[in-house]
Formats: C-alpha cells, structure tokens, sequence
C-alpha cells in the first residue's frame, strides 16, 4: 500500500525537488521544497478519514487491520520524508549523508523489527510500529538538514501551491502510465490465465526485473548529472557520449541477466519452469527497451511540461490497456509476452518524438 500510495500523496512533489534544485536560486528552492512538502501532509491527513470510513469493507476484501486506517497515512508521510531526503543529499552531492541515510533507515527497521517481534510482541503490529520509528527518526533529521541549510521557510506561497498540485496531477498520471507500462500485464495474466500460469510468469518477470533494478540505480547517479546539464542549455548534442556509454551499460546488463537466468532455469528451477524460459526472453528484451525510454524520458520530466507529460502519460496507458487486453482475450499468453515488446517500443518512440517537440535534438533552446 505504501509504495502503491505514495506517488499519489507525494502528487509530483519529489519531481519538483530533484528538479528545482538546478533551475533555482537557494532562496526561491527553500520556497519551492517548504511549499511542496504541504501537499502530502495535507493529503495524507485527509487520507486519514477516508480509510476510517472505508475501513469495514477494506477489512472483508483486503483483510485491512483497524489500526491501518491511521498506520498507513502517517507511514506514507514519513517515506515521503525518506525519498526527499536521499533526493537532497544525492542533489547535493553529499554522499556520506546519502549512505548515512539509507543505512541508518534499513537498520533501525531491521533492528527495531527483530527487537519488537521477537521479544516484545510478536505480531504484524510490532513490525509495522518498527517502520513508523524508523521513519520518525529519518523524518526529525531531514527537518533538522532543512533547518541547518535554511531550506525551511515560514511564509507559503499559494500560487506556488496551487502551480505545484497541478504539475502534480500531472506527475500522479505519469506515474500511473508508468504503472501500466511495467506491472499491468500481471494482472491481465491473472485474470485471463490462471494463477498457475501467473506463477510461471511472475518467476520470469522477476529476473526480467534485474535490468530495470540496474537502470534505477545507475539513474540514481545519472539524474542530478542530467539535471544539471539541462539547467545550462545542454541536450542531446552535448550529452550523446553519455547517453551512448549507458546504453553499452544497458546491454551488457541485459547479457549478464540473460546468461544469470538461464543458470537458474537449467540448474536451480524444477524442470516445470523450463518450458516457460520464452516468457523471460520476451519481459527481458522489454525491460531493456524500458531503461532506454526512461533515461530519455528524463529531459521531458526535467521541463515540467504538464501538457506534454499529460499526452504522454494518457496514450501511453491506452496503449498498455489496448495491447494488453487484446492478446489476452483474443490470443494466448505468449502474444502477451510479444505485446509487452510492442508496447514498450511504442511508448520509446513517443518518448523520442515528444524530445523531439522539446528541441531535445536539436542546437537550439527549447522554446517548446
């Protein structure tokens, strides 16, 4: 639920914060980042409410505990505080901080986890209450980090946050193309398939995966690099070298992933999953084909340009449902293999044609 919601609360906020950081003066960011941390304090305080009110039916479909409907908005406020966090200091530069962080984070959890269920109270409330801690203490620090770096600021800017929620309801959508793009192909598997079939595919597409985990994290590096040069005028003419070299890193992820999983399947797996090795050749070659639309999707999220992202974002998701819905109701599980290629592979071409819009290509500004 966490990772489901927090795109939603967050509302493009976290874009704006990896964003604004090399367009704006130190002043007008402590605005920006002071402004946007409200709307997923507001909207994860009026989430509250709502999952109390829904609380009984989400308990029958979903087994949903009663201390949830408070658990959940608090946890998703403080991972929000998490991720603003690890943006500011990878922005920054400041790697120490960066590890720092995410260490002290995972520790605390893990440590806490263990402490409570193990010898206090051993039951889901305890793990929970170890998130929420860790989460607490991460929160206290980024406060303390904007205070020290005077990135905290009293006055709100209204017009400010009524520009940022609309870029949100942008990002929100974008995010959503991007759900559809990479995980709504299971449950069409699920739906159309069985659950035997969905566990053969599931096995494949979590190795299929690796390559998008090498993608984020090399992006994770790669980001405020870009970032930086787009906020002086630089595009593809400038960076191509970059662009090039991670390419040459994405396929040889791909090799080394492609080589790693058929060791599985021939040696680890039961013989049940080796018919199925086509299913990750076809996730595979589409997960990489996603890598390579994701770091060019990065010059359009940079330029916050809502009626592009909203395109964007709007076919792409009629795409996925079209392609997705089609092969399982008229073909079998295969062609949905296939339809995650074709689908990925139109979504790059759009991602390159609206670059192209932006003057991504070109020698000129972008006046898009």
């Amino acid at each position: 639920t966490i990772v489901f919601l927090t795109p939603i609360i967050s509302m493009g906020v976290l874009y704006s914060i990896s964003i604004d950081y090399f367009k704006l003066t130190k002043v007008q960011y402590a605005r920006v980042l002071s402004t946007g941390l409200l709307i997923p304090l507001v909207l994860s305080g009026l989430l509250i409410p709502v999952l109390y009110l829904l609380r009984s039916p989400l308990e029958v479909a979903f087994n949903f505990q009663p201390a949830f409907f408070w658990l959940i908005p608090l946890s998703l406020l403080l991972n929000v505080c998490f991720e603003a966090f690890v943006i500011l200091a990878r922005n920054q530069q400041q790697v120490k901080l960066f590890t720092l962080v995410s260490l002290l984070k995972v520790t605390i959890e893990i440590g806490l986890s263990i402490l409570l269920v193990v010898y206090i109270y051993q039951n889901w409330y305890s793990r929970a209450l170890a998130f929420v801690i860790s989460g607490i203490v991460i929160a206290l620090f980024f406060i303390h980090h904007l205070n020290k770096h005077r990135l905290l600021v009293r006055h709100i800017d209204y017009h400010l946050l009524r520009k940022e929620f609309a870029f949100g309801l942008s990002g929100l959508l974008l995010q959503t193309a991007i759900f559809f793009v990479g995980t709504s192909d299971k449950f069409f598997v699920m739906a159309f398939f069985g659950k035997e079939q969905a566990g053969f595919y599931a096995v494949a597409a979590t190795f299929a995966t690796i390559q998008f985990i090498v993608c984020t994290s090399l992006l994770q590096y790669l980001q405020p690099v870009l970032f930086k040069a787009f906020s002086t005028l630089q595009n593809w003419q400038h960076l191509k070298g970059l662009y090039v070299k991670y390419l040459v890193g994405m396929v040889i992820t791909l090799v080394g992933v492609t080589a790693f999983t058929l060791v599985v399947y021939q040696y680890v797996l039961k013989n049940t999953y080796k018919p199925y090795l086509f299913y990750f050749y076809m996730l595979g070659i589409s997960s990489f084909i996603w890598t390579i639309t994701n770091m060019l999707l990065q010059y359009i999220v940079y330029n916050k340009n809502k009626p592009v992202i909203l395109l964007l974002s709007t076919i792409t998701i009629a795409l996925a449902l079209t392609a997705n819905y089609i092969s399982s109701v008229y073909f079998t599980i295969n062609w949905l293999c296939v339809a995650q290629i074709v689908i990925n592979l139109l979504v790059l071409l759009l991602v390159i044609y609206f670059n192209k819009k932006l003057n991504f290509f070109s020698q000129h500004e972008n006046i898009y």
